[in-house]
């Protein structure tokens, strides 16, 4: 048995219903992606990927010295619009599978030194986080809470970080609350994501995982539900790619 089959093989073996079971599969299955991560995921957005994740931070409102915490920070993307965005902030981006954070680590030594001085990247687990209750102005997420082992822990997680008023952003994949509509949904998202992932990895469960993910994640209306359950009030919930995805900014009551 080749290596590619063996990995296949390895990641049908995960239960992704139990949380250490996801957990251990998504630190696996980043692990070939972190090598054409930013190409591919500009190939699955159609080349709309940048253009999301600038317009989720642009809708977050100004704050003096935010302090940030990134989750599924992957190779640092929306911790560097962050920068960017808030020339005080100090950002720590954290990670479960150590070569994305080697490729953060990569891209930020090519960034300015006044953006290398903000930015620390460092393993972590979003449903275990070494920080004091509210010490965050601002948690942000790219394609990160779909990925949580455990997505209320993750939600009561965040609502403790985070101080009061302060906001969390998050981009990710979304299904329609109608049922014919998220079943179309999920059934093109299977597709294009299987496409590429055998032609990226030879092994349509890669990004095949996407729509996976999706199906025991909480439709569009539940979602919103659950956040407020969990303390937080809407600010902005916008549909992207015929609302394949949702952009979420969020504030702690």
């Amino acid at each position: 048995m080749n290596e590619k089959r063996r990995f296949r093989q390895r990641l049908k073996d995960f239960d992704l219903t139990l949380p250490e079971s996801k957990k251990e599969y998504n630190r696996m299955l980043f692990t070939p992606v972190a090598q054409v991560y930013s190409g591919i995921t500009r190939v699955l957005s159609f080349g709309r990927d940048a253009a999301w994740k600038r317009k989720l931070i642009s809708l977050l409102p100004e704050i003096p010295e935010p302090r940030i915490l990134d989750l599924a920070c992957g190779p640092g993307d929306l911790s560097f619009l962050l920068a960017l965005r808030y020339p005080s902030a100090r950002i720590e981006g954290i990670d479960l599978n150590t070569d994305m954070l080697d490729r953060a680590a990569s891209n930020l030594a090519r960034m300015p030194g006044n953006i290398q001085e903000r930015i620390h990247f460092f393993p972590g687990d979003m449903n275990e986080l070494p920080f004091n209750d509210g010490e965050f102005d601002i948690v942000s997420g790219g394609y990160a809470l779909r990925n949580s082992p455990d997505l209320g822990r993750s939600l009561a997680e965040v609502h403790r970080m985070l101080k009061p008023g302060g906001y969390a952003a998050f981009l990710d994949f979304s299904r329609s609350s109608r049922k014919h509509t998220g079943r179309l949904q999920l059934g093109l998202l299977s597709f294009w994501g299987r496409l590429w992932g055998r032609v990226y990895h030879g092994n349509p469960e890669v990004y095949g995982y996407i729509a996976e993910s999706l199906k025991s994640f909480p439709d569009q209306a539940e979602f919103l539900r659950l956040l407020e359950g969990f303390g937080f009030s809407p600010v902005h919930y916008l549909p992207r790619m015929f609302g394949m995805l949702r952009i979420t900014v969020i504030r702690k009551n």
